[in-house]
C-alpha cells in the first residue's frame, strides 16, 4: 500500500509539472515577422530565432519568407503581420496611405548593391540609353538604382534609361549574360561572381558611402503601444543576436544559420554572405534619418502624395534609445 501511494503522490505531482510547462510555453507572446528577401542583413533574425533569444525575453517569433516587399506592405496594411523586416519603399507608400507605421531598427542603414555593367561599359556616361536591372518597382535595388544614377550625374528622362524588373539577383546575373539588359543592381555575392566573369563593376553604394537607409524592422504605432513588452523584448533579442554574430568565437555558427537559412548547399558557402552581413550590421542599429529622407525623396517623385511626409512620422528610434541609455549594448558587448 505505501508503494502504491508514493506512486500515486508521483503520478499527481508529475501531472502538475505538465500543465505548468504548457503555461509557461503559452505566456510566450506570438509575433509574426514578415521577411522580404532572404539577405544577409537578415542575419540577426535568424540567430535570435536559432539561439532561442526571442524566446528568453517572452516572444515565439514566427519568420515567413515573403518573396515581395510591396506583397508583404500589403499583409502588413491587412493586419496579417506585426512586424516587417524590408525596405521602407513600401512602407512610406503605406504612410502617405494614412497608415500610422514605426519603422524602429534598421537592420541594414546602407545600400548593399552595385552597378554591374557589359564589359564594354566602362563609364557613368557610357550608361546613356542604357538598360538597368533591379528587381520590383519600389524595392530596394529600384531606389538604389535611382540614388546611383542621381550619384553619376545620370538622368532617368533626360538619358532615356530604362529600368527593367528582371527579378532578383540570379535573375538579374543571367539577364546581363544573355545581354538582356546593360546593367545589373548587384548585391555582394552576385557582384564577386559577375566580376570574375569580366563585368564591370561601375560603381559600389556602400564603399561610395552613399546615404540611404535599406532593410529594417517596422510596425504599426498603435501595435508597439499596445504591446510595449512584446517589442521592448524584441528588440533585446535583437541585439544579443548583434552581440552573437560580432563575436569573433561564433564565426563557423553564425555560418551554419545563415548557410540554412540561404539554403546553401554547405556551411563553407556562407563564408562571402557571412562577411557580407559583418559589412552590413551597425552594432547599434538605429535607422537613419537622412537615409530615410532620401527614400521618402524617391518614393515622392513616383508617388506625390508621399511628397509631405515628414521623417519624424516613419522612424522611431526611442525603443532603441531606451536601451542604449540604460547601457544596454555595452552589457552585450561586454565593452568591445
Amino acid at each position: 500500500m505505501k508503494i502504491m501511494f508514493r506512486v500515486a503522490i508521483v503520478a499527481s505531482l508529475f501531472s502538475l509539472l505538465i500543465p505548468a510547462q504548457t503555461s509557461r510555453a503559452q505566456k510566450l507572446q506570438q509575433v509574426r515577422v514578415a521577411l522580404s528577401t532572404p539577405t544577409p542583413h537578415m542575419a540577426p533574425l535568424w540567430v535570435a530565432k536559432d539561439r532561442k533569444f526571442f524566446e528568453k525575453h517572452g516572444l515565439d517569433v514566427q519568420l515567413i519568407l515573403v518573396n515581395s516587399g510591396s506583397l508583404v506592405a500589403q499583409m502588413f496594411a491587412a493586419g496579417e503581420l506585426q512586424i516587417t523586416a524590408n525596405a521602407p519603399a513600401s512602407l512610406v507608400n503605406l504612410v502617405a496611405a494614412g497608415e500610422k507605421i514605426s519603422f524602429f531598427l534598421g537592420l541594414s542603414n546602407t545600400s548593399p548593391f552595385s552597378v554591374v555593367t557589359q564589359p564594354n561599359i566602362r563609364r557613368a556616361e557610357d550608361l546613356k540609353g542604357k538598360r538597368i536591372g533591379t528587381a520590383r518597382f519600389g524595392g530596394s535595388s529600384h531606389i538604389s538604382a535611382l540614388i546611383a544614377l542621381e550619384h553619376l550625374g545620370l538622368d532617368l528622362k533626360r538619358d532615356k534609361i530604362t529600368l527593367i524588373q528582371t527579378g532578383v539577383d540570379p535573375d538579374r546575373m543571367a539577364a546581363l549574360e544573355n545581354k538582356a539588359i546593360d546593367a545589373g543592381m548587384l548585391q555582394r555575392v552576385a557582384t564577386k561572381i559577375m566580376t570574375s566573369k569580366g563585368y564591370f563593376p561601375l560603381l559600389n553604394m556602400l564603399h561610395a558611402k552613399i546615404n540611404y537607409q535599406n532593410t529594417g524592422l517596422a510596425m504599426k504605432r498603435d501595435y508597439g503601444a499596445a504591446n510595449p513588452k512584446s517589442i521592448d523584448g524584441l528588440n533585446r533579442a535583437m541585439i544579443e543576436a548583434y552581440g552573437f554574430i560580432f563575436h569573433k568565437d561564433n564565426k563557423q555558427a553564425v555560418k551554419e544559420i545563415i548557410a540554412r537559412n540561404l539554403r546553401l548547399p554547405k556551411v563553407e558557402a556562407a563564408e562571402d554572405f557571412y562577411l557580407e552581413a559583418l559589412e552590413e550590421l551597425d552594432r547599434k542599429p538605429f535607422p537613419s534619418l537622412d537615409g530615410m529622407r532620401i527614400v521618402i525623396k524617391y518614393v515622392a517623385e513616383q508617388n506625390p502624395k508621399a511628397a509631405g511626409i515628414k521623417v519624424e512620422e516613419i522612424v522611431d528610434t526611442s525603443w532603441l534609445r531606451k536601451l542604449d541609455a540604460e547601457g544596454f549594448f555595452e552589457k552585450v558587448y561586454g565593452g568591445k
